[in-house]
């Protein structure tokens, strides 16, 4: 009897090892991980411990304000690389996600989270805590005075995988303001549906959802405003009253840096998709290209329609984007 205790015991030990194995990847949960400055970093990410691996991560950090280097951000792995690093004094691999910010010929730098756990991701804890001598976020092209420690903060492991959700991108116009406008909240959808002025104009395309990650190339979709009125230290000059959408993290910075008096970044994170090609303009399979067309006064307009892009051409409209289509996001087909 003694001995077929023993043996069911070893067969159990050797199941959980054998379970142990096969449960990775796991998903870690960033949970209430702040920064020195007050602001926090959200999100998840996908760790195989024993090949030391990342394969899907979704991690958002907020804006620290008055910054002109920290803004909102989200790394996914069509704007961010990983690597994981054994640093000498850590206890576990460090995390890094790394993301180019800027456009090559203006400013261009790096920018860098590392998140280094207390303890290795092995699944034998469902808690880590972060080692807060080792983890934070810097942009280190320029300079060692541009970081930000992390300062508290753990790693939950989640069983479930978070969903990756398909949304509805919706335009809408208004004729008083001629202006054209997208959204992919359903929240919103709403208020424009039951105000006054803005209509449906029926067209539409798929993006994915915020919050999602495939493991491909998908990017957030940077949302910037222009108000009709600005005020100054000089007085109140006229805006555009006008939304401006890119997935590509260069152009988001740009704005920013170039045009921040004039564009207030609304939204770095208002849906997400893939980008094309910039050289050509190409989307990837499975994916259809978005374009967007300025009518080089105040307003832009983003279609998948091949026979609308051509008819706002003909109204004066130029194309803007990557390829000679005009081509910026690629939307799921």
């Amino acid at each position: 009897m003694r001995f077929r205790v023993l043996h069911l015991g070893f067969l159990f030990t050797a199941l959980v090892a054998s379970l142990h194995v096969a449960a990775a990847p796991r998903f870690w949960t960033l949970t209430g991980v702040r920064f020195s400055d007050g602001t926090f970093a959200t999100g998840y990410f996908s760790y195989d411990d024993a090949t030391q691996m990342i394969s899907r991560w979704n991690v958002h950090v907020e804006y620290f304000p008055f910054s002109v280097f920290f803004l909102a951000f989200t790394y996914l792995p069509g704007n961010s690389t990983m690597e994981v690093s054994q640093l000498s004094s850590a206890a576990a691999p460090a995390l890094g996600f790394s993301a180019a910010i800027g456009v090559p010929g203006e400013f261009f730098g790096l920018r860098h989270l590392q998140i280094t756990p207390l303890a290795a991701l092995d699944g034998s804890n469902a808690t880590v805590s972060l080692d807060t001598s080792l983890s934070k976020e810097e942009i280190p092209t320029q300079g060692p005075g541009r970081v930000r420690a992390i300062t508290a903060g753990s790693l939950v492991l989640t069983l479930v995988p978070p969903p990756v959700v398909i949304v509805q991108v919706d335009e809408f116009y208004d004729p008083a303001l001629r202006h054209y406008f997208i959204t992919a909240d359903d929240a919103e959808k709403q208020l424009l549906d039951t105000g006054v002025g803005w209509q449906r104009t029926g067209e539409s395309f798929k993006a994915y959802a915020k919050g999602s990650s495939t493991g491909d190339s998908i990017n957030p979709v940077c949302r910037y405003y222009s108000p009709g009125i600005i005020e100054t230290d000089v007085g109140i000059v006229a805006g555009l009253d006008s939304h401006f959408f890119s997935a590509d993290a260069g152009e988001c910075f740009s704005v920013f840096q170039h045009y921040a008096f004039f564009w207030l970044l609304e939204n770095d994170n208002a849906f997400q998709i893939n980008l094309p090609d910039k050289t050509n303009g190409a989307c990837p399979v499975g994916t259809i290209p978005v374009y967007r067309l300025w009518n080089q006064r105040d307003n832009h307009r983003y279609t998948t329609s091949v026979a609308i892009k051509e008819q706002m051409l003909a109204a004066g409209y130029l194309a803007e984007g990557y390829g000679t289509d005009g081509v910026v996001m690629c939307a799921v087909q």
